[in-house]
């Protein structure tokens, strides 16, 4: 081999002259690379070439080829190759070139310590190691490192003489190189370690942590970012593995790194650091925070204090400490118990609100947002006790604190508006007063921020607020805003548009007189074909024009609907990734409102959709040396993009350039999804909503839609994954739902099925089923298995018992709803953990409680599937659910009373053999602290009462359960009222003799008729309709205000009464008014 022609193609390959870089790597892969003289040509280099980055580069493709040619070198030929290494290394003076040989002698010593050869080398590591020269031990220790991370599993039985020698390096008086390679190492060797197997490794690993710290603060000290970035990355990779390896120190090092974050000397990326650690750390341990006392409150304060920092002109994109904090405060609100971090800001809210600091004014308001969106119901109950505050900051003298109040607004109201409706006035006066005070002068950068601020406030808030209030306001808001459509910043157009957009969707028909003007200011801007920003615009004047069909309906908005799907078809070729999914989101707001009549254009609509689901995912490929495969998936997400990983030392027949010598670390920085992803995400849930709405007239797409949907559940992105279940069973729903409609048959509860599907249901259940079951037990993302549980959950109520029939479907649910409804899901558990202990289990984030939640209702679904025959499916739940009625937790004792009583009234009598187990904890939950429980106990007493036949059980609980029920008659809240009166009817209709009626039916006629629960209209107009059978004197005589009840539930709203009912309604008005 030449080995001067190899020199001068590697030298080649360092010109910034990216033809003749292209034309040496492809000489270097077809005339080198192959041949095995290539890598004794490279390891040459490596010892003996005078240029550093030369060595670099020459190391790094001999990691390469290392698998292809050591093992076929002859074995007389190695003792001098190995020798020749480990001296040069020693005198090799470049860092990254010791890194780059470093990496090399371990891919050797893979195959040589594995076939008992180059016994010599760990005795010659721990010597350089050991020694006294600190240049050696530098050295040493990132051999080490190297060899463990190349291939820890050889070094299983080594670990005590490691841990051994680490208690020394860890503290390596005169290095901190060493002392980081050892926690390198350290972090190298956790995936061996099995705490509950090999309690001393486990236990040693514990014990460095105090030094790890140590090692930290003294990277910190020195301002060096490169071993303060290591320090960081190995306390991240203790996440990902048991917690036992780190709890003795959680506690420690939660404060040491919180500490650390809100010192203002510290460097600012070293503090967003250790925010980035804690909001780690609440996400995987969230279990584990929660245990230790008061640390999520601190947390909460701490994040608090730091993100007053928050200057004016912080830019949302930067990563600051003040936007860090903001981050893990969202962490904080979705993933641990409510009360425990948001109560601590509601407490401290006062006294940030009316601080003479405007950051700290800033800070409450961005934090409660913040909050709203991680734990929107707790919020909720609690936003009364600031609303004065948050008024004040939206009229507060500085620019700055109103702009924050405006961002803070926009997220309380995308969940909260219904929860402040007694201040809805003095929201809309506010918005109006920042509008107006912003136009007097539109050129101003920071008044601009304020009129987008008020539009995304209006935007947010306009449905929750509802017609009425968005109706009094309508038309000065509309007019105000639509000023802004011609301002000259498209941000502020954009802006503008949502909010008009949203105001439509709030006011429906109300909108329609500025239908015209709205759409004429808009339609010019749909024609831009270029410019980022233009097409930015573009993008949301076509989701807003989508939301204004919406609000006016079909009729009102025909005149456009052709023109803009036209236009929409167009702007897919636009290669603009934002314009595409508003375009797809346009797509599902039209199918909806024209219910899939969209002529020639529907094919267009499926085939955007089905191409943007055959897009190649834009792909990069790492090299990985083979014994490394298995530590990393098969794919995976760097800078943004899907990522193959293959083997370091695979043929490359492609031309692509020689990796650069800089690549010290391949694995820095997975972040992101790649763009294609992120539009699958959309283009599947568009799909699931236009098949849907189009019922009949998808069919023909039905079938491919399947074929391209289905491999999605099992994508590597979990926003794939969850909208891929979704619409796989959506769809389910619609052909089930066609079918019933052409085969006019309606399902029937119970197996074997009394209504058998056609071939291509059966066809398509197995083919959802199938999808499902790959992956809902064992899902770790916690949004994905809600989102499987929501779908079941609906399809069971829906489509009934036959999806049940499915190979290994029930059993398969009823195993998986064990887990979740108990809380062993991998999804509930802190990550790496296999099951946690109970005693930490102290409530729920709102999130994590939703999981158990949408299981509940898919237990309802089968419930509703299976009618009497869920009785034997009870027995397994029975258990679980009787916990959950005695949780600390209100809105687990409420939901867990509600699952009680639907589960009952789909078994019916099937209910009797467990009356009386159920039948005290109900008689308890009257009596519940909680309004919510007490109107669900009262809903389910009635259920239980009504079904069971065992009425030598609850017959001697009448008398107290009327009593419970008698003052929950008189509270307007929460429903009570009209589920105490449901609970009566139906002790009525099961045994009239045990009810004091002449006591009691005076009450209930007052009571009517009902407001809120229309359900209840059933058992009460049914009791009522039994009593006129029975010839009862009490409900005679009150004949005349019950004409009056009967003639307004016979009107307006058409949904009081279910047509049943309706109906028996009807015939006491006839009977009576003979």
């Amino acid at each position: 081999m030449d080995q001067q022609k190899l020199v001068e193609l590697l030298q080649a390959c360092q010109i910034p002259d990216t033809q003749k870089v292209k034309a040496a790597t492809a000489e270097l892969r077809k005339n080198f690379y192959p041949h095995p003289d290539a890598l004794i040509g490279l390891l040459h280099i490596i010892v003996s070439h005078p240029e550093a980055t030369i060595r670099m580069l020459a190391a790094v493709q001999a990691l390469r080829l290392v698998p292809k040619h050591w093992e076929g070198m002859a074995a007389a030929q190695k003792p001098a190759v190995r020798s020749e290494l480990l001296q040069a290394i020693v005198r090799e003076q470049d860092a990254k070139c010791r890194h780059g040989q470093s990496r090399v002698i371990a891919a050797i010593a893979t195959f040589d310590l594995e076939g008992k050869e180059w016994d010599e080398l760990l005795p010659a590591v721990v010597q350089l190691t050991t020694s006294d020269n600190v240049a050696y031990r530098e050295v040493g220790s990132y051999i080490i490192y190297s060899l463990l991370e190349a291939n820890p599993t050889y070094f299983q039985e080594e670990l005590p003489k490691l841990f051994e020698l680490f208690s020394k390096t860890i503290r390596d008086p005169q290095s901190r190189d060493v002392r980081v390679n050892t926690m390198l190492s350290i972090s190298s060797l956790l995936m061996l370690i099995d705490a509950d197997e090999d309690e001393q490794s486990a236990q040693a690993v514990q014990e460095f942590v105090p030094a790890m710290v140590d090692v930290l603060k003294d990277a910190v000290d020195g301002g060096d970012d490169e071993r303060i970035q290591q320090c960081f990355e190995v306390f991240q990779s203790f996440l990902a593995y048991e917690s036992s390896l780190i709890s003795r120190y959680f506690k420690d090092l939660l404060q040491f790194m919180i500490d650390l974050a809100a010192n203002t000397n510290a460097e600012d990326d070293v503090r967003n650091q250790a925010l980035s650690f804690l909001a780690e750390c609440t996400k995987y341990r969230r279990l584990k925070i929660q245990a230790i006392p008061d640390m999520g409150a601190q947390l909460m304060r701490k994040s608090l204090t730091i993100l007053s920092e928050l200057a004016d002109d912080d830019d949302e994109d930067d990563t600051t400490p003040a936007r860090s904090a903001l981050s893990l405060i969202d962490q904080l609100a979705s993933n641990l118990v409510p009360r425990l971090v948001i109560v601590p800001l509601l407490d401290d809210f006062p006294s940030y609100a009316n601080s003479q600091n405007p950051g700290q004014r800033k800070a409450c308001i961005l934090a409660l947002g913040t909050c709203a969106e991680g734990a929107p119901e707790f919020v909720s109950t609690q936003i009364k006790s600031v609303m004065t505050l948050v008024l004040n900051l939206l009229k507060d003298p500085e620019q700055g604190v109103r702009h924050s109040a405006l961002l803070g607004l926009i997220r309380l109201g995308e969940d909260l508006s219904d929860s402040m409706a007694a201040h809805h006035d003095d929201i809309m006066n506010a918005l109006v007063m920042n509008l107006d005070a912003a136009a007097s002068n539109v050129a101003d950068e920071k008044n601009a921020e304020i009129i987008r601020s008020v539009c995304g406030a209006v935007d947010s808030l306009a449905e929750g607020l509802g017609p009425d209030v968005m109706a009094k306001y309508g038309e000065t808001m509309i007019q105000r805003i639509g000023t802004f459509l011609s301002h000259p910043d498209p941000k502020v157009k954009s802006s503008a548009a949502g909010a008009l957009g949203a105001i439509a969707v709030s006011i429906k028909a109300a909108f329609t007189p500025y239908l015209k003007q709205t759409m004429e200011a808009m339609s010019s801007y749909l024609m831009a074909e270029s410019g980022e920003e233009e097409l930015a615009l573009r993008s949301s004047i076509c989701d807003s024009m989508g939301r204004i069909a919406v609000g006016v309906g079909a009729q009102e908005f025909g005149p456009y609907v052709m023109p803009l799907l036209m236009a929409s078809e167009k702007a897919l070729h636009l290669d603009n990734p934002r314009l595409r999914e508003t375009t797809f989101i346009l797509w599902s707001q039209l199918a909806t409102v024209y219910e899939g009549d969209l002529g020639e254009s529907l094919a267009g609509i499926f085939k955007g959709l089905f191409d943007s689901l055959e897009l190649d995912e834009e792909e990069l490929e790492l090299d990985v040396p083979e014994e490394q495969k298995g530590l990393v998936d098969e794919e995976i997400v760097v800078q943004g993009k899907k990522v193959k990983v293959k083997s370091a030392y695979a043929d490359d027949d492609d031309d692509d350039d020689i990796l650069d010598e800089d690549d010290d670390d391949d694995w820095d920085d997975f972040v992101g999804v790649s763009a294609q992803a992120l539009e699958k995400e959309i283009a599947l849930e568009v799909l699931s909503d236009v098949i849907y709405a189009s019922k009949e007239k998808s069919a023909p797409y039905i079938e491919k839609a399947v074929e391209l949907v289905a491999p999605f559940a099992e994508h590597s992105y979990e926003g794939c994954r969850k909208t891929a279940i979704g619409t796989l069973w959506r769809t389910y729903a619609c052909v089930w739902e066609v079918m019933e409609k052409q085969t006019g048959q309606k399902w029937e509860p119970g197996l074997p099925l009394k209504v058998q599907p056609v071939a291509q249901v059966a066809k398509l259940g197995e083919i959802v089923s199938t999808a499902t079951l790959q992956i809902w037990l064992e899902e770790s993302d916690r949004d994905t298995v809600t989102e499987v549980n929501r779908s079941v959950a609906s399809a069971l109520k829906t489509c009934g018992p036959a999806i049940l029939g499915q190979k290994d479907m029930m059993e398969q649910i009823i195993t998986v709803l064990g887990t979740l409804i108990t809380r062993a899901h991998p999804c509930q558990l802190d990550l790496g953990e296999e099951e946690e202990d109970p005693s930490l289990l102290q409530g729920s984030s709102e999130w994590d409680w939703l999981v158990v939640d949408t299981a509940l209702d898919v237990l309802i679904g089968l419930a509703c599937a299976l009618g009497t025959q869920f009785a034997e499916v009870w027995k397994v739940f029975e258990k679980p659910i009787t916990k959950l009625l005695s949780s600390n937790e209100a809105i687990e004792r409420s939901t867990a009373v509600g699952v009680v009583a639907e589960c009952v009234a789909y078994m019916g009598s099937a209910v009797t053999p467990y009356t009386s187990t159920l039948l005290r904890p109900l008689l308890h939950r009257l009596s519940d602290e909680d309004k919510e429980t007490k109107s669900n106990a009262a809903y389910a007493t009635g259920q239980l009462m009504y079904h069971s036949e065992d009425a030598g059980t609850y017959l001697p609980a009448y008398n107290e359960v009327l009593g419970k029920l008698e003052p929950l008659l008189q509270i307007k809240d929460a429903r009570l009222q009209d589920n105490a009166a449901g609970c009566v009817c139906r002790m009525i209709l099961a045994h009239p003799d045990q009810v004091p009626i002449a006591d009691v039916l005076p009450v209930l006629a007052d009571l009517l008729p009902l407001k809120e629960d229309y359900e209840e209209n059933k058992p009460v107009y049914g009791c009522l309709h039994k009593l006129y059978t029975l010839s009862n004197p009490t409900v005679q005589e009150l004949t005349p205000k019950l004409l009056n009840v009967f003639q307004q539930v016979l009107g307006p709203p058409e949904e009081q009464l279910e047509p049943e009912t309706r109906e028996v309604v009807q015939e006491m008005v006839r009977v009576l008014t003979k």
